[in-house]
Formats: C-alpha cells, sequence, structure tokens
C-alpha cells in the first residue's frame, strides 16, 4: 500500500505530491490517492513464511505441536502460495488444522483474527490444553505478526457435545468397475459434501451446534417442515406412475418407499404436541416459500416420464435421515432436557431412511442406467440440495 505519488506518472521528475505544481495537479494525477502494488501482494507470503521459519529456528514454536492455526488471507490465493512455500521448507502444518471464515465472512481485513478467534471459541471447535497459532499479515510494506495461545478451561461446555461434524457422505454401494454408476456415485459424493458444509452454516442448523437451540427453534422447525413431510410420499407416487411398465422393479421401488413414508408426519405432530404445541397449530400450518420451491420443483419432475433422476432428490432427503438425522435429534434432545417421544421423528429416520438407501442402491445398480441419466439424476440432487438448503433459510416465511 502506498499514498502521496504516482508510480505510473509519465513525469520522471515528479516522484512525490510535493513536486506538483499544486495540490489539485497531484491528485488528478493520482499522486494522493491510496493505492496497492498489485505486483508486489506476491511478496506478502514470503514475508510471512520466512517468519515462521525463523520462530522455529529460536524454538518458539514447535509445527507438530499446534492444533490449530489461524490465518489471515484475503483470498485463496495466499492461502495456496503459503501451503507451497512452508511444503518447500520441509515445515507445514497440516492443511485440516488451518481454521479460517473467509468463505462465509469474506475479507474482514484488520477485524479477521479476531473474528474468527471468537468463532473457533464460541462454536465449541477449541478443547483445553490446545495449541492455537495466529498468523496476521499486514500488507503495507510489509510485516506478519504471530501469536501463540493455549486454551484454557474445564472442558465442559455443552457446545463441543454437538458441534459442526466433518462433512461425510453417506455409504453407497456400487460396481466399481462400471464408468456410469462410478462417475454417478462420485459426483453425488461431491454433490453431498458441499450440501452437508453449507447445511452447517444454516442459521437454525448453527445454532444446534453451537449449543444454542431452543425450544421456539424447535416448534419452528417442526412447523415448517411437517408440509415438506406430508408432499414427500406423494411425489414419490406420483412419480412411480409415470414409470414405464419394462422398469416395474423400479416402479416398485418408488411405491415401496412412499408406502413406508405416507404416515410420517403423524410422528412429527405427536412430537409436537409432547413438547407443549397445538395440534391445530402445527397441521393449519402454511408452507414457507422455501418448501413451495422444493415442493413445486419435485412435483413438477416427478411428472415426467420415466422420473428416475428422482433418485439424486432421495440421494439429499435420505441422506439426511442416514447421516444427519440421529445427531440433530439426540441433540435437540439433549440441549432441551427432552426424552426420546419428543423428537422420535429424527430418531426414527435414521433407521428407517438406511432401509431405503438400500433401495437406492439397487436403483443405481440398474442396467437403465446410462451416462445420460446418471447427469440427469447428478443435477436433481444439486436442485434438491439447494431448495432443501432454502427451506431451512426461510422458516416462518410464508
Amino acid at each position: 500500500m502506498y499514498a502521496g505519488m504516482n508510480k505510473e506518472g509519465a513525469n520522471e521528475n515528479q516522484t512525490g505530491w510535493l513536486d506538483y505544481a499544486s495540490i489539485h495537479e497531484a491528485a488528478n494525477d493520482g499522486a494522493i490517492n491510496l493505492k496497492q502494488d498489485i505486483r508486489l501482494v506476491g511478496e506478502m507470503p514470503k514475508v510471512g513464511v520466512k517468519r515462521f521459519f525463523e520462530l522455529v529456528d529460536e524454538g518458539k514454536v514447535d509445527p507438530t505441536s499446534i492444533d490449530w492455526m489461524v490465518c489471515h488471507y484475503s483470498s485463496h490465493y495466499f492461502r495456496d502460495e503459503i501451503f507451497r512455500l512452508m511444503q518447500l521448507g520441509g515445515m507445514t502444518i497440516p492443511a485440516d488444522k488451518w481454521f479460517t471464515n473467509l468463505y462465509t465472512k469474506g475479507n474482514t481485513g484488520a477485524a479477521s483474527i479476531y473474528i474468527m478467534l471468537e468463532e473457533l471459541l464460541n462454536e465449541g471447535h477449541l478443547k483445553p490444553g490446545e495449541k492455537v497459532l495466529c498468523m496476521v499479515p499486514e500488507s503495507g510494506r510489509f510485516q506478519t505478526s504471530y501469536m501463540l495461545l493455549t486454551v484454557v478451561g474445564t472442558g465442559n461446555m455443552t457446545a463441543t457435545e454437538y458441534m459442526e461434524r466433518q462433512p461425510e457422505a453417506p455409504h453407497l454401494d456400487f460396481d466399481n468397475a462400471n464408468l456410469v454408476q462410478s462417475h454417478l456415485v462420485r459426483q453425488l459424493v461431491n454433490v453431498w459434501i458441499d450440501f452437508e458444509q453449507k447445511l452447517a452454516h444454516v442459521p437454525i442448523i448453527h445454532k444446534l451446534y453451537r449449543g444454542k437451540f431452543t425450544l421456539e427453534d424447535y416448534m419452528l422447525l417442526m412447523e415448517n417442515i411437517r408440509q415438506q413431510v406430508i408432499d414427500g410420499s406423494q411425489w414419490i407416487a406420483r412419480a412411480a406412475s409415470y414409470i414405464s411398465i419394462e422398469n416395474i422393479d423400479l416402479r416398485s421401488m418408488f411405491i415401496a418407499h412412499a408406502r413406508d413414508e405416507h404416515r410420517d408426519f403423524q410422528i412429527l405432530e405427536r412430537n409436537y404436541v409432547a413438547v407443549g404445541g397445538n395440534l391445530v397449530d402445527i397441521q393449519s400450518g402454511e408452507k414457507n416459500i422455501g418448501s413451495e420451491a422444493l415442493s413445486a420443483y419435485l412435483f413438477q419432475r416427478a411428472s415426467r416420464e420415466n422420473p428416475v433422476d428422482l433418485m439424486g432428490a432421495m440421494w439429499i432427503i435420505e441422506g439426511l435421515g442416514c447421516r444427519m438425522a440421529r445427531y440433530w435429534g439426540e441433540a435437540i434432545r439433549d440441549q432441551l432436557g427432552l426424552n426420546d417421544d419428543q423428537v422420535s421423528f429424527l430418531l426414527y429416520h435414521s433407521d428407517s431412511d438406511e432401509k431405503h438407501f438400500e433401495r437406492l442402491e439397487a436403483g443405481i445398480q440398474h442396467p437403465m442406467l446410462t451416462m445420460e441419466i446418471a447427469e440427469r439424476i447428478i443435477k436433481t440432487a444439486k436442485t434438491t440440495a439447494r431448495l432443501y438448503l432454502l427451506q431451512l433459510e426461510e422458516l416462518g416465511n410464508i
């Protein structure tokens, strides 16, 4: 960063703003404004990494003892460059120990180190005794500061019991030798990982992971997902009616799936009443705008000939049951002091959706699967994931 001169000016004799005839002329020529020399920005990671090596040589930092690396960088480019330079020097801190909020909060500049430390602490990531190394670069001309912190406390914070987990896709069995199946499963896993990462930052789920979930949150969640749960068996049944007789085994799979789920909304209603809700209130609820979009999309896909691409929607929705339902149910139960009967909808889906996944595996292994169908399944999975997030983001917005 620099000010007081125009490095690109045509007149070599005018090195600073005082060399101009007037302040107005200097300003018009751009010699007053604060600027950044992009060509020098690439030098900043080198300064920081050089100091890191010096701290290691001085015995002040042991890379193997670092549990969290909190580094401010304004662009993903700098992260890759820092990693590269550390690896060249033979001293690196594994990528899974680096914490950043760049991708959720953006470049928050001078405040970033404080915001990151606040998130790291209050979202339940830290444990007593862990070492946190902070790297704070300054792009003036140039300097980098380091802080080495030690976590203290008893470790009894309830928020740590149900923190955000590392994303992991539900397991699907498939034929590794089949290129179409391999491609489909690989892409579905990518869709899921992206979905679960974004899911953790939806406000109501974020509150759950931070241990700040309330009974009002739980009731609002049930009120908003009930309508989508009712629609679930209906769009699956409609899809079954559009599957041709040549694929009757797939039609049977869809029908069995619809049969299993068509009364699930009643479990949700019982949970709602069990925590003090009025049955009439949840039964008279309307879809929020996210649920409207999700249901409209799924019914539209279900009304097409051979809508087997809806296996992509099942991947997301049933995946939530397999991967997240029990985890969320136990977290809600424990944070609110409830019993299993009051969160039975979530606990039940953890078991039932595993059985549904067996049917999904049969669909993926079906002889009719082509690369074209696989791409349609992937797109439907992506769209369903986005609309499901929207449903949770728009709780109460009807």
